[in-house]
């Protein structure tokens, strides 16, 4: 038997009603047509279901026998893609996005928070990770989207660049712009004591490839994953960091002060997607937002020199 989840609908609905036309009218079809569907239906079963007379329509013993139970299938059918189309609706309200962890807290805060204003329900967990671990949970498809750096190229990835930032400086307030350096210059920078992001990293292959073209290893006195941590070593007078402007405004307080270098590297951040996979709405939305967001902070103007916060030079001048 092949009845489709529509016959046993109609079936069931006529033998509640006992009325053709009623039962037409409902299924948005004519009478006749009504009549031919339930042929098919009583041909597929095998046994005549209705008694048809000029007067009246009756259950045969047969269909009385088949009603209970294409009722229970029926409501089934319709109970399994009322779960369907939840789960649906879930997957939709559901975001997960990789980020690097100055991204993560540069721009992701307020854009999440508008989202969550838009869709209420929604479910958004950004895991702020390195690049290769971002690359990694999009292609595993435990994230929808990447916010990274674009030095690895993956074949079966799409890349949107949003944003470029150039390395600075972080230093001591009091160690800042050492020996008058205001560019870059490897050979000023390698005599300094520099605090670096481990190898595999983003920022460390930048620095180590400015520093190579120079025909200089880039050697750091210490190497720390954790940026809050790189920012209270520099405090505590153990070196300086060669950091992206983003990571080094990040960690900056009245203490620590951002030299901006003529000519150093820069590093290019952008979006990447999976090639051949379909984005949810939530994604979409937030792409348009980490747009915006990264437009409006590329268009700033560059950092100025031995950039603190301003309520610390305000402080300064109250006191």
């Amino acid at each position: 038997m092949n009845l489709s989840p529509r016959q046993l609908k109609i079936f069931v609905s006529l033998a509640h009603s006992l009325n053709f036309s009623q039962t037409a009218d409902a299924f948005c079809v004519t009478q006749p047509t009504m009549s031919k569907l339930i042929r098919e239906i009583e041909e597929e079963v095998g046994a005549r279901l209705f008694e048809r007379t000029t007067r009246s329509v009756q259950l045969t013993p047969e269909g009385d026998a088949l009603l209970e139970v294409a009722t229970r299938v029926s409501n089934a059918f319709e109970q399994g893609i009322t779960e369907l189309e939840e789960v649906a609706r879930n997957h939709t309200q559901r975001l997960s996005v990789a980020a690097l962890p100055t991204l993560a807290a540069m721009l992701l805060p307020p854009l999440v928070r508008k989202l969550r204003e838009q869709t209420p329900n929604a479910f958004i967990r950004v895991h702020d990770v390195f690049t290769d671990t971002a690359l990694d949970l999009l292609r595993t498809r435990q994230a929808d989207l990447a916010l990274t750096g674009l030095d690895v190229i993956h074949k079966d990835l799409a890349y949107e660049e949003i944003l470029q930032e150039r390395f600075v400086l972080l230093s001591r307030r009091e160690d800042a712009r050492p020996g008058g350096l205001d560019a870059w210059s490897v050979p000023a920078l390698d005599a300094l004591p520099l605090i670096a992001m481990p190898q595999g990293t983003g920022t460390r292959r930048v620095v180590e490839t400015a520093f190579l073209k120079k025909g200089v290893a880039f050697r750091p006195v210490m190497e720390l994953r954790n940026l809050n941590a790189i920012g209270k070593f520099v405090k505590a007078g153990c070196g300086h960091s060669l950091l992206p402007l983003s990571g080094a405004e990040l960690i900056l307080d009245e203490t620590l002060a951002i030299t901006p270098l003529r000519g150093a590297p820069e590093r290019t951040l952008g979006i990447a997607t999976r090639r051949e996979a379909g984005l949810p709405a939530l994604a979409e939305a937030m792409i348009v937002a980490v747009r915006e967001a990264a437009w409006v902070r590329q268009a700033r103007p560059e950092v100025p020199d031995l950039h603190v916060p301003r309520t610390s030079q305000s402080c300064e001048k109250l006191n």
